[in-house]
């Protein structure tokens, strides 16, 4: 008999199968990019689902890099 615990995993684990703090999954729950649950407040996710999705996941760490738009300072 297969159990709860073999289909479905909590997001803290799926933190460590992607490499992710357990922020950075609620982030891509969030997104919409991990399809999830939330039962009795905590998110549960599918362990086939997950490890289908860390074989093509890329994490990067910090912000998104943003051009800086300088100008020039008039010179009096």
């Amino acid at each position: 008999m297969v159990g709860l615990q073999d289909t479905y995993i909590s997001s803290s684990e799926a933190a460590v199968i992607l490499g992710l703090r357990p922020f950075g999954i609620q982030k891509l729950i969030r997104r919409g990019q991990l399809p999830a649950e939330k039962i009795a407040n905590r998110w549960l996710l599918s362990r086939a689902v997950v490890e289908e999705f860390a074989k093509t996941y890329e994490p990067r760490r910090g912000r998104p890099r943003t051009k800086r738009k300088y100008t020039r300072r008039k010179q009096t």
